[in-house]
């Protein structure tokens, strides 16, 4: 143990490569860790109802049996209500009495079948209101940018384990020539 020649930096590139190993576990146990928080704490924390949205006059709209979707309808809406539905009848604009339309909790505006020969119409514009609830994006946010650190952290280190391995082989060959050296050397014999 005493004739420890060529052996400077094994211990120090073992250290590193622990160091490197030690990393790697946390940075993954951290991953894992903020993606239960995220899954357990999105609905608290990133969830929002958002004030009152008021769309005037949508265009392209029409009344009839088999219904109009709402422009940029989506599930997250709710409280949907009609605030007046013009209709265009023979080029003069027509206010629809509400009661010759319904509009659906799902965004669908249709003719009131409960009127008898209920009115289709055409060429309309409505307007309502809604609202909806939408993602603060908190969570996404934190988790995506610890997993982004440690994407580039680890895309980098193949260029440092590239280079410790040039470095362990650098020190290698000290070592079999110390190791040859021993066998040759006649006060082992």
């Amino acid at each position: 143990m005493e004739q420890r020649q060529g052996v400077l930096g094994l211990e120090t590139a073992k250290q590193v490569m622990i160091t490197f190993l030690v990393l790697a576990t946390l940075g993954v146990a951290i991953l894992l860790a903020l993606t239960s928080l995220q899954s357990g704490t999105e609905t608290i924390i990133d969830q929002r109802t958002s004030d009152v949205i008021t769309v005037t006059k949508e265009t392209g709209a029409y009344i009839n049996t088999t219904g109009y979707t709402l422009s940029g309808y989506n599930s997250t809406w709710t409280s949907i209500t009609a605030t007046e539905v013009w209709a265009n009848v023979s080029g003069t604009p027509y206010l629809v009495p509400s009661s010759n339309y319904t509009l659906s909790s799902t965004g669908i505006l249709t003719n009131a079948t409960i009127v008898p020969n209920a009115a289709e119409y055409n060429d309309a514009n409505v307007s309502y209101t809604y609202q909806f609830t939408y993602s603060l994006g908190r969570t996404d946010a934190i988790v995506g940018n610890v997993s982004g650190g440690l994407v580039t952290f680890f895309a980098s280190t193949g260029t440092i384990f590239s280079i410790l391995v040039v470095v362990v082989i650098i020190l290698a060959i000290p070592i079999i020539i110390w190791a040859v050296s021993i066998q040759k050397s006649p006060q082992y014999l």
